[in-house]
């Protein structure tokens, strides 16, 4: 019989009413499994109850929110057999939709049936994972803003939940149209490319979305064994805006010698202003540095795919805005 933990946000809806529903849910789909929901209350009770998963050897962890719910379990079941589903219930649901998992939950609950499983690269940034993407400047400056917001203002939840991934681009709008158009002096070395860059932003990234339907980086997968790095060295804060607007239409800006981008497996980056900046991953804030040191961790993490086909099915009760 199968272990499997599924692993539930207790903010998930103020009366709780609709987690009751999904743990219903899940229990009818996976009857013939052990099943164990986990509703840890802060981020030491989350670690020790994966320890306990990971010493207890169980087939499968459930997660159920958004990228940055997925992001805090995979620090602990990186390197292990464990495999993760990502039941989308966040704003992006980048992995989940990289993954195939849709919103429908029979179908994103029949991989564990099906045992359909695959290893996928994560990223190591300054010893903490991330498995979609990430970086510094624009980017990072936008999810520390949201991460604030979130948890200063719980109704702003359902502002997220209302608008979707468009949240990211109206935040990425704000922060183009205000007064200060911040740069840095970034010093970047690997095999691929070294030098120093004067960028608005610098993104890793491990698959080739991000917010949703922002394809940075097109060719990029989690499961070649390198990651992109791409820099926007835009001088004005117009042609910026121009190779935002191109990327947004599906229309990428091969041709424009600003955007730098290129493919490696381990890089270190260095902000020479002197000031520590936010590294964004996963949505979530990983590192607040000057200097980073990335790589690839190769297959690192075991998780159930979506099938390529999806029919009718039993949707999720909502969208909970988890992250």
């Amino acid at each position: 019989m199968q272990k499997i933990s599924i692993y539930l946000n207790p903010r998930a809806s103020e009366s709780g009413q609709d987690i009751g529903q999904l743990t219903e849910i899940v229990s009818q789909f996976l009857f013939r499994s052990e099943l164990n929901f986990k509703k840890p209350s802060n981020l030491d009770e989350l670690d020790q109850s994966l320890e306990n998963d990971i010493k207890e050897n169980v087939d499968a962890v459930v997660s159920v929110g958004g990228d940055g719910t997925a992001n805090t379990i995979i620090q602990k079941l990186a390197g292990t057999d464990i495999g993760l589903l990502v039941v989308p219930c966040g704003t992006a649901n980048d992995l989940a939709h990289e993954l195939g998992n849709n919103k429908n939950i029979s179908q994103v609950l029949q991989s564990i049936r099906n045992q359909t499983t695959k290893k996928i690269d994560l990223i190591k940034v300054n010893g903490r994972y991330m498995a979609t993407n990430g970086g510094f400047g624009l980017g990072g400056r936008v999810a520390q803003k949201i991460n604030n917001l979130r948890a200063s203002f719980p109704s702003f939840k359902k502002v997220m939940h209302l608008s979707g991934s468009k949240i990211y681009s109206l935040f990425v709008a704000q922060e183009l149209m205000s007064l200060n158009f911040e740069r840095y002096q970034v010093r970047i070395t690997s095999e691929q490319k070294s030098g120093i860059f004067d960028a608005a932003a610098l993104f890793i990234n491990n698959q080739s979305t991000v917010g949703g339907n922002f394809q940075l980086a097109p060719e990029t997968k989690n499961s070649d064994g390198h990651f992109s790095v791409v820099l926007a060295t835009h001088k004005t804060r117009m042609s910026l805006i121009n190779c935002i607007v191109k990327i947004l239409l599906g229309d990428y800006p091969e041709n424009d010698p600003d955007l730098i981008s290129f493919e490696t497996d381990k890089i270190l980056v260095e902000n020479l202003g002197g000031e520590n900046c936010v590294f964004f991953g996963d949505g979530e804030v990983l590192s607040h540095d000057q200097k980073w040191e990335i790589e690839v961790a190769k297959e690192s993490l075991k998780v159930y795919t979506g099938p390529q086909n999806f029919g009718q099915s039993v949707p999720l009760p909502v969208n909970f805005g988890l992250t």
